[in-house]
Parts: structure tokens; sequence; C-alpha cells
């Protein structure tokens, strides 16, 4: 009784400031605010105001984050985050009335850019269009359904695809950050004048040995600039503790970083200026708890999620 005692002082004691830091991050005032609408809270290090490190547009009305230069007529909403892998997924349905010119501006921010994980489909004036150029298998409905709409023309011989090699996991390149984005000089020079849609390829990175493809969606890699030998200073670019930084070679050839929490099982985004990395209250009672309904049901194994399931395409009016 007196340990469990002492564990409750301690889970206050932890808890209880992360939470209320947590409250304060989002509000404004000076900090990063990070919070969308009534019920949309971004990851460090996004945020909807000019003190945020990298700035995203909000709809208030429906709590969704989406990228600066979005429109009514070519929204770009943000589906998901990844702090893990430090990557987002946004939307990119299938438009015929998207130039490469106003996807490349849309897609690519100060600290952002297209994750090398992604394939644009292109079209109109390529210079060799060809569905072989393709990295990836697509199901027959893709090509022959939702690239053939009377919108984009019949024939799927007009398009083609333009992606980049991902470095292979565990080799010095992929230790060094280099090879994480879209090789945008690869898109120029295939000369075509519209993108289409994109695709995210997963191999095994899935931790199943099932490759996977999501369709009309395109990955976004972010990072914070300078490396992580200056990146243990003060502001928003420092790590916190419990996590760990990485080198990234940015699009441009600059040096950048991001972090990650370390231990499994913990949760948070891994910078000091953002929620760090922590156990789950859930996680940490559960050592309060009698068997059977404490520790003897806890699992810190991180789980991998399935495969995701393709995705029906929609052509954008």
């Amino acid at each position: 009784m007196r340990q469990q005692l002492f564990l409750l002082f301690l889970f206050l004691f932890l808890f209880l400031p992360h939470a209320t830091f947590c409250a304060t991050a989002g509000a404004g005032g000076g900090r990063c605010d990070r919070r969308c609408g009534g019920s949309f809270v971004a990851p460090y290090p996004f945020g909807f105001s000019g003190d945020c490190p990298i700035l995203l547009g909000c709809n208030a009305t429906t709590s969704t984050p989406h990228l600066p230069r979005s429109t009514a007529a070519a929204p770009y909403p943000v589906v998901s985050f990844n702090s893990t892998s430090s990557t987002f997924l946004v939307s990119l349905a299938l438009s015929c009335n998207r130039t490469v010119r106003e996807a490349s501006a849309s897609l690519r921010g100060a600290r952002y850019d297209v994750s090398s994980r992604t394939t644009l489909f292109l079209r109109g004036g390529c210079r060799a269009p060809s569905p072989s150029n393709c990295s990836v298998v697509l199901p027959a409905t893709f090509t022959s359904v939702n690239l053939s709409t009377p919108q984009c023309g019949s024939g799927v011989a007009n398009w083609t695809c333009v992606a980049s090699a991902q470095p292979a996991a565990g080799s010095d390149e992929a230790a060094r950050g280099q090879g994480q984005f879209l090789n945008w000089t690869a898109v120029n020079e295939s000369r075509c004048e519209d993108a289409l849609t994109a695709t995210v390829y997963w191999g095994e990175q899935l931790g199943e040995g099932v490759p996977s493809l999501e369709l009309a969606v395109a990955e976004l890699g972010w990072w914070l600039d300078g490396a992580c030998a200056n990146a243990t200073g003060g502001g928003g670019a420092r790590c916190a503790q419990n996590a760990t930084c990485h080198d990234v070679v940015t699009p441009s050839g600059a040096p950048g970083h991001r972090c990650a929490c370390l231990v499994d099982g913990m949760s948070g985004d891994g910078f000091a200026a953002g929620e760090g990395c922590h156990f789950d209250a859930g996680w940490f009672l559960s050592f309060l708890l009698p068997w059977p309904f404490g520790r003897g049901h806890v699992s810190l194994t991180r789980k991998v999620l399935p495969p995701r399931s393709l995705r029906s395409i929609t052509c954008a009016s």
C-alpha cells in the first residue's frame, strides 16, 4: 500500500505539469498556437501562428489543418501526422486542372517537401509519356478508370510517373539523412504540364513484409534548420529528454534535423518546446493496479499498423 501511494504521488508529480503545459502550449500568447477550431491540436513543430516553426492553415469550421496555399478550388487538407517518421499525409485528389508548377508551389514549404515514398502522376506534353515508368504496381482499376476520365481525356498512354529511389534501410546514405525527398529536377525534366494525383508506397516499413499503397495522397517530410550538433541550444529546435536527434539533408542540400522519442511506449513529439516525450497516464496507472488489471496485461511493444487499404479516387472538379 505504501508503495502504491508513492507511485501515485510520483504520477501526479510527473503528469500534471505535462498536462498543464500541453494546455498552454496551444493557447497562443507568445507561444506556438497549435489549436485549429475546437477539437484539433497539431503536433509540434506545426501550428497556426507566426511563432510556430512550421506554419499551416486552419479551417476552423471543420477543425481541419491544411497547407498554407490551399484554396476552395484547390484544397490541400492534412490527412494525418506521423511524429515517428517526421512525415504527414496531404490529400491530393485526382485533378485534371492542377499544373505541375502549382503542385510544386503548394506541396513545398520552407521546412517540408514531398518525400521519396511519393510517386507523382503527370500528363500533358510529357517528353516521354509511359506508364511503365512507375516503380510500383498499380491496381488495374486505377489506370483504366481513374486516369481515363472524361475530364482528363481518354488514353492512359498520355500520363507518366515520376518517383525517387529511397536509400536502403541501414545504409550509410540513410544514416546521413540523404535521399529523403522527391527529386523535383526529374519532375521538371519530364516537361509534363499537369500533376494528376499521387500515391504513397510503403515497402516493408510496416514490419509485416507486405508492401502497401495509398492512393490520392502525398507524403511530406519535414525538418527544422541546422544539424543535430547545433540543435542543443535554446528555442524550438532543442530535442527533449528521452528523445533522439536525426540529421536530414534537406532538398536544398542544407543541413536539417528531426527529434523523435527514443523509448518504446513513449508518446510525444520529441521537442522541448512541444510535448517532449512521456508515458501516457494509462500506461503509468497500470503499474498501480493489481493483476489482472495491472502489469500482467500491459505490453510495451510498439504496435505495428496493418497495411493500408487502397482508396478509391474521385476526380476533383
